[in-house]
């Protein structure tokens, strides 16, 4: 009998992996303990990278065997299901084990459709019967390749990790529109992201913004403002996952109050032997009316099964517009009479100007990743990995501006005290060109090596990273700021009351308004954003493999982490006056555009917002400016900390050093005979930080701090059924605020008379958090989740705005107004009170292979999340209570593909609602909110040969019109329009 029973496992498993292809054929490293078959068959599939599904009835009373070490897929099956009855079969395209029938009776053949001979260290057995036929319920059994297989990968990740998870695989990565990570990202339940320029750029997990990005279980450190990566420049290409961990464990780094989110790249051996593939794309986005391309690489060899080597590249060069409108914020005020009575009427709110802007980029995005895997013993393996990314994009820019005032006529305001429409007199225009590029830079090195011996693992793991930019952004770096000729006057006549992303604008004036010649140089405007970011960090770790009944094992670590983060925002502001004597080339007093070296003017950037209603101007005066010409005719020196008046105050240097120790416990066990599983521990973490910076260009300041956390974590699943799983979590948390956040530094935004001041006393965010889970997985790549949490948090950070007196810069005459700018609103980060967070999640996703040909090719995801927050943050205008900033209290994401052998298509739809943006004072209009918006995306294949596809992919296909607001809609703030963007061509894998 059991000579029977082996030589059935061995033929089956043979039978499996042979038709399986390369992913069965190749050696993985495997570390499975025996468990019960419903979650040690789920463990193995993950690590084996291949799809097998048992049913409930089957994996009853079933227990699988532990799996260690290095070995090709066939021989760890064999190992798992030696001396169980359970057997593989294929079906379709699936594994499926079914349990072994009675050895007396005619043989059970397990691979269909082909008799397989006893291997040879077996003894000879009879020829097995014809193949047996998959009964008709099987049929539910049957996964395929492609979105289903990948749906099905990344439900095995979430079942077999030992606390909450998310995930998204890369074959699901790769079938999305996805520009960057972040995009990519917004697929998975609880993610919102906020976009910059079209381009996914920052994200929230559960409505908060403080959590932890890493790459490969390291920070992922970039060039952004506090450290933060530069997403829009990271490719998905080179990701083999992304898991989102909503609860944390004791092993785990610190420093995420809503979720950590790993991004995993790819290994060379966790794929084929060879594996080469390529896709070359072209890429038209319709409001710039350009065809760009993009096109990756990627290229992996395994020598032996022992050594590795992976080398990916993925490049871009496109060419976008955007439009935007934007009023400059709201200025609240008591000289405009808002009811037509005659008299002005105290506190109604006005808009400071009207912008129209025209955004043209040249942008190009690099990202490079390469892994060198070795395993010199079957229990040792060493890793290497590297990653640069780089961002360049090169803005030229039409900034149309009306700067009103209180001079008003036949103003009319609302029950809010909006300033909805009326006229403007003795208005200033000013027709403004900018040179405003951005460049990213990112690197990111990492080392592993781990050796898991029978009793003890250790593990040891060290990562460099560096990230550098200059960011001129939008409405920054350099701009010549010119104002109408003396005697030329206009007026203005606005009306928000259509709510249209742009209101209607008349204007009428004694001179021709796109005329270059009526304008003279009034200022300089010459800015940047510049960052220098540099960390390591090392870990070890040990795992004791323990007998102490349900205690399975201990682990023990240690981390450290060493952060430095550099930034500094210096601001030119020469007057004309001050340029005379370069500038002034006819001696008649004044700088005229003729004068203006590099720049040049004209309505070569086309119409203002083409497509959306409204009575306002279209072809407004553009151009271009060249700020390398223009710095050297006229002497201006480079905007940096050291060179300008006012420079070294911007500055925020930080150092921050982190040492963590933890010790975690994993158990297995039973309740009532429904398996058991889980892990508690703590962490202690002690945190320095340093703020150094200038109160003025001749003062240093420095400031320190101290912060010490025992951090408590525990996590426990109970198997309610084989595929039903219910899942508890509660934990101590602490978030670190931003870098940027921490700085002594103060930063003038000199047109809008606001800044900001960091605090270098800022405590982290402290939060005592709970989660519970009901996952029911009711068929092969479905599921339907639910999930609720609540965090209640210690210790919020609020933002508090007061007038200040600027020494050195409130003195200063604005050219504009030919006045002193005066008092400053600064908004500084404060140490708050308590609050919480509270919500819930459901996401629901399913193959719906019950549905009769060929609509059985279809499959559906969708998800949404509802988050409520009370925080200690008050509007200053309405005395009412403010939720987190960032936090949008209801979104979803559907998305519907078919899927056969030759035809793929995808169409995802995410859409979030309004969310708070920022606290603002009331006599600067209030606080900024975030409409809501929704987005469309859609992707498309066709597979020529099993090897090389043909694609087209959609972004924003309804070129949906993001919008900004204060205290209520009609206060509009900003709106901004992108393209639609397109990117079709051939993919190939070999």
């Amino acid at each position: 009998m059991r000579v029977a029973r082996s030589w059935l496992l061995g033929t089956s498993v043979a039978a499996i992996c042979g038709i399986g292809g390369t992913a069965e054929a190749q050696t993985r490293r495997f570390d499975v303990p025996a468990q019960s078959a419903s979650t040690g068959v789920l463990v193995f599939a993950h690590q084996a990278g291949i799809q097998i599904l048992v049913s409930t009835p089957v994996a009853a009373g079933v227990r699988t065997n532990r799996v260690q070490g290095s070995m090709d897929v066939t021989a760890a099956l064999r190992m798992l299901l030696a001396g169980t009855d359970l057997v593989p079969v294929r079906t379709g395209g699936a594994i499926t084990l079914k349990r072994q029938p009675a050895i007396s009776h005619a043989a059970y053949t397990p691979a269909a459709d082909q008799p397989v001979a006893a291997p040879a260290e077996q003894p000879a057995a009879p020829p097995p019967a014809a193949p047996a036929e998959a009964a008709p319920d099987d049929a539910q059994d049957i996964v395929v390749t492609g979105i289903r297989a990948s749906l099905q990968q990344s439900i095995n990740v979430k079942r077999a990790a030992g606390n909450i998870v998310d995930v998204i695989t890369a074959q699901d990565i790769g079938k999305l529109p996805d520009q960057n990570v972040a995009e990519s990202m917004s697929r998975i339940t609880g993610v919102q992201i906020t976009r910059r320029e079209g381009d996914g750029s920052n994200f929230t997990v559960r409505g908060i913004s403080q959590n932890r990005l890493e790459i490969n279980g390291r920070t992922f450190l970039g060039p952004g403002a506090g450290g933060n990566a530069s997403l829009e420049s990271v490719s998905p290409e080179i990701i083999a996952s992304i898991v989102v961990a909503k609860s944390p464990t004791a092993d785990m780094p610190e420093g995420a109050l809503g979720a950590t989110v790993n991004l995993k790249t790819k290994r060379p051996l966790d794929l084929a032997d060879l594996v080469v593939s390529g896709r070359v794309q072209g890429a038209y986005t319709d409001q710039a009316k350009h065809l760009g391309y993009r096109g990756s690489a990627l290229v992996s060899k395994n020598f032996s099964d022992t050594l590795g080597v992976l080398a990916s590249a993925a490049y871009s060069n496109t060419h976008t517009r955007g439009y935007s409108f934007d009023t400059g914020g709201w200025t609240r005020t008591n000289n405009i009479d808002g009811n037509g009575d005659g008299v002005n009427d105290p506190g109604l709110f006005r808009p400071n100007r009207f912008m129209a802007r025209i955004f043209d980029r040249q942008e190009q995005r690099l990202t490079l990743n390469s892994s060198i895997q070795y395993r010199p013993a079957d229990q040792w393996e060493i890793i290497l990995d590297g990653t640069y990314t780089r961002l360049k994009r090169e803005r030229s820019s039409a900034n149309y501006q009306i700067l009103l005032n209180d001079n008003d006529m036949g103003a009319v305001a609302d029950e809010n005290g909006t300033v909805v429409s009326g006229t403007f007199n003795n208005v200033t225009v000013r027709p403004l060109v900018y040179d405003e590029p951005t460049e990213f830079r990112s690197t990111n090195l990492g080392f592993s090596t781990k050796y898991d011996g029978d009793i003890v693992k250790v593990s040891a793991d060290a990562s460099y990273s560096k990230g550098r930019g200059t960011d001129g952004g939008p409405g920054a770096s350099f701009a010549y700021v010119v104002v109408p000729r003396a005697g030329r006057t206009a007026n203005a006549t606005i009306d928000f009351t259509k709510g249209n992303p742009v209101p209607d604008l008349d204007l009428t004036s004694n001179f021709d308004l796109n005329d270059p010649s009526q304008y003279q140089l009034a200022s300089v405007f010459d800015g940047d954003n510049i960052t220098d970011n540099s960390g390591y960090d090392g870990r070890v770790d040990f795992t004791i493999l323990t007998d102490f009944g349900p205690l399975q094992s201990i682990q023990v670590g240690s981390r450290y982490e060493k952060i430095q983060f550099y930034s500094e925002s210096p601001q030119s502001l020469p007057t004309a006056a001050s340029l005379l004597g370069r500038g002034d080339l006819n001696g008649d007093g004044i700088i005229t555009v003729d004068e203006l070296p590099g720049l040049t003017y004209g309505n070569d950037q086309g119409s203002f917002y083409p497509g959306v209603d409204g009575d306002f101007p279209r072809d407004i005066l553009g151009g271009t400016v060249d700020k390398t010409v223009a710095r050297d005719t006229l002497g201006l020196p480079l905007p940096r900390a050291d060179n300008i008046p006012l420079g070294r105050v911007s500055i925020k240097d930080v150092e921050q050093d982190t040492l963590a120790f933890y010790a975690k416990g994993n158990f297995t066990g039973e309740i009532a005979g429904l398996a058991l599983t889980g892990n508690a521990g703590v962490r202690y973490v002690t945190l320095e930080r340093v703020s150094s910076g200038y109160l003025s260009d001749t003062q240093p300041t420095q400031a320190k701090a101290r912060f010490d956390y025992w951090l408590p974590s525990a996590n426990a699943s109970l198997d309610l059924r084989r595929n039903l799983t219910f899942r508890l979590a509660a934990a101590m948390v602490v978030a670190r605020p931003g870098l940027n956040d921490v700085g002594v530094s103060f930063i003038p935004l000199l047109v809008s008379r606001t800044g900001s001041r960091g605090n270098p006393t800022l405590r982290p965010f402290e939060a005592t958090q709970y989660d519970a889970t009901l996952e029911w997985y009711f068929a092969p790549s479905s599921a339907l989740t639910a999930a609720a949490f609540y965090k209640k948090v210690n210790s919020f950070t609020i933002n508090v705005t007061q007038s200040e007196t600027i020494v050195g810069l409130s003195e200063q005459i604005d050219p504009s107004t030919g006045q002193p700018y005066g008092q400053f609103q600064i908004t500084q980060p404060t140490n708050g009170s308590s609050g919480t967070i509270k919500g819930f999640e459901l996401a629901y996703q399913q193959s719906l292979r019950f549905l009769p040909a060929p609509f059985d090719n279809l499959g559906v995801q969708a998800n949404y999340t509802f988050v409520d927050s009370k925080t200690p943050l008050i509007d200053e205008a309405t005395q009412a209570a403010l939720p987190l900033p960032g936090l949008s209290k209801n979104s979803y994401n559907l998305i519907g593909f078919y899927e056969d052998k030759t035809f793929m298509l995808r169409v995802a739809y995410i859409w979030r609602s309004s969310s708070l943006t920022g606290q603002g004072s009331a006599a600067a209009g209030g606080s900024s909110y975030a409409a809501a918006r929704g987005q469309l995306d859609m992707s498309a294949q066709v597979n020529l040969t099993p090897n090389v596809r043909l694609t087209v992919e959609g972004i924003n296909l309804t070129r949906s019109v993001e919008r900004a607001y204060l205290q209520t809609p009609l206060r509009l703030s900003s709106s901004g329009r992108e393209d639609r963007r397109v990117f079709f061509g051939v993919a190939a894998t070999f």
